[in-house]
């Protein structure tokens, strides 16, 4: 049966970068992904530079 969590990842280099992150850090938990949804896309700014791209994933998990 399958669940569905929601999780946040993070990279500095992108959204593709944050989603893969996301995932892998289910997956290194041991949560078999079968797939997953970007439901959001975000972004903080320091010192007037964008820092980090971040994704909230809605994963469907078993």
């Amino acid at each position: 049966m399958l669940r569905f969590i929601e999780v946040v990842g993070s990279s500095p280099l992108g959204y593709s970068e944050a989603v893969r992150a996301a995932v892998e850090d289910l997956m290194a938990r041991g949560e078999k992904v079968h797939f997953f949804q970007v439901i959001e896309e975000r972004g903080a700014v320091r010192e007037g530079k964008i820092a980090e791209f971040q994704v909230v994933l809605k994963a469907a998990v078993e």
